[in-house]
């Protein structure tokens, strides 16, 4: 019967070859299960042995990043990859100028076109999916396994994460903090080393300018901070002239004679700029390079133009000083409390000068981000003991789920968030860095993680 079924369907229903609707997110999905054979060829004749196909990125930039794979000489390349149904659409789509696919070392696709399109960088290996799958197209798509949290996070479980959760939930959540508290003394020396080479003010702005900047924009938003000095803005009471110098020292502030925009955005704007105007000598040799901004990938409510307001807001003086005293002090409540109060008339709304409109008004900086921003700053720059600090955190709250502890987690843990009996602020982010410090550095078959789990 199972026979006769398997002929009926093959016959009435399965096609062996892919036919028109075959779109980008089915190969996405082939590629992200590592339905492929392996080694791949490379239309150079290269075999290339996958050793994990990245990190499914739902966001703007290429469809998976950092994959780790083999070159036939032995050296282990890491960088992106970028899907296409076709050669030629890494050209049609203008790849090549755009920054996001600087780290593009893969360009998998269907078919190549009868004219060869090769990009540009000699460091991007094209690979033809047509002919090296693993099993007929059609068939693959119905072995599709990975749960939701799987293709959310655009992770799988790794090696070790059955070893992980046998443990006790005690020895588990002794290894995650242990791991935490790596993470915390390494951002404590960095922060240290900034107040000697910044003063301790300035050491704060760039530590908080680093935070709201999230992965995305954490290099921008620190390059800001050094360009602004806290000093250099405390010395502005105006709220529209701060505005003025943030955001075109950043980049972000279009002149509204020559670029249109929201009707909604445009009063606001034009203050702004006309307050530039009067300033724009002082700032201009300060002006971030153009491009240094991530604005495509980033959800709607983390917008820069959002964390500029922030900015703006945290830096007035009497605001700047209070949140001064709860870093110094260690002062958990009064932190989250400032960044929580902090808001604004047109970005508590919007996400752009486009005048795009958020579902609903929200905060510039979320509970979630303050608190991954005690971490982030108040942790490293508290002027307390290792002792001290270590019992106040243990009421802290544990944070938010989302982005990269997701990732994280269903690697390391085979599950979206971390069990209950775990969830200590101080264990999520020693998750975070035993996945960056194992998870990302090599490949997982490579990983030493298990043999040190099986000695703990």
């Amino acid at each position: 019967m199972g026979l006769g079924y398997r002929r009926w369907v093959r016959a009435n229903l399965l096609r062996e070859e892919p036919g028109p609707i075959l779109g980008e997110s089915v190969l996405q999905r082939i590629w992200f299960e590592q339905l492929v054979r392996n080694p791949l060829s490379s239309l150079a004749g290269e075999d290339i042995t996958l050793h994990h196909p990245g990190i499914w990125n739902h966001r703007a930039g290429p469809d998976f990043l950092r994959a780790t794979f083999s070159m036939p000489d032995g050296r282990t390349l890491t960088g992106d990859v970028e899907l296409h149904r076709h050669s030629s659409d890494w050209n049609a789509h203008e790849h090549s100028t755009n920054p996001a696919y600087q780290n593009v070392r893969l360009h998998v696709f269907w078919q190549a076109d009868p004219v060869r399109c090769d990009p540009p960088d000699p460091r991007i290996r094209q690979v033809a999916l047509e002919h090296q799958l693993s099993a007929p197209l059609t068939e693959l798509i119905s072995l599709f396994r990975s749960s939701p949290a799987e293709i959310l996070t655009g992770e799988k479980p790794g090696r070790c994460h059955p070893l992980l959760l046998a443990l006790p939930p005690e020895k588990l959540k002794e290894i995650l903090e242990e791991a935490g508290w790596h993470r915390l003394r390494q951002r404590r020396s960095l922060a240290q080393a900034r107040v000697v080479s910044l003063g301790y003010e300035q050491a704060v702005w760039v530590g908080l300018a680093e935070g709201l900047g999230f992965s995305e924009n954490r290099e921008p938003f620190a390059s800001l901070a050094r360009a602004v000095p806290i000093q250099k803005l405390l010395k502005i009471p105006d709220s529209v002239e701060r505005a003025a110098v943030l955001y075109a020292t950043a980049g972000l502030l279009p002149d509204p004679t020559r670029i249109k925009v929201s009707e909604r955005a445009l009063p606001l704007l034009k203050r702004i700029w006309d307050s530039w105007w009067r300033v724009r000598e002082v700032w201009a040799p300060y002006i971030l390079p153009a491009g240094s901004w991530r604005l495509g990938g980033a959800r709607p409510n983390n917008s820069p133009y959002r964390r500029l307001a922030a900015l703006v807001a945290i830096s007035y003086p009497i605001v700047w000083q209070s949140f001064m005293e709860s870093v110094r002090d260690g002062n958990v409540d009064g932190f989250l409390a400032i960044l929580r109060s902090i808001s604004d008339g047109f970005w508590d709304h919007h996400a752009g000068w486009d005048g795009r409109i958020l579902s609903s008004s929200s905060k510039l900086v979320g509970t979630d981000r303050a608190v991954a921003l005690l971490f982030q700053v108040l942790a490293p720059l508290a002027e307390l003991t290792e002792p001290d600090l270590g019992e106040r955190m243990e009421s802290w709250p544990p944070g938010g789920d989302a982005g990269l502890l997701r990732s994280a987690s269903v690697r390391l843990l085979g599950v979206p968030f971390p069990p209950a009996d775990v969830r200590t602020h101080l264990a999520r982010e020693g998750l975070l860095q035993i996945y960056k410090d194992f998870c990302r550095a090599k490949p997982c078959a490579e990983c030493s993680m298990p043999a040190f789990l099986k000695v703990r």
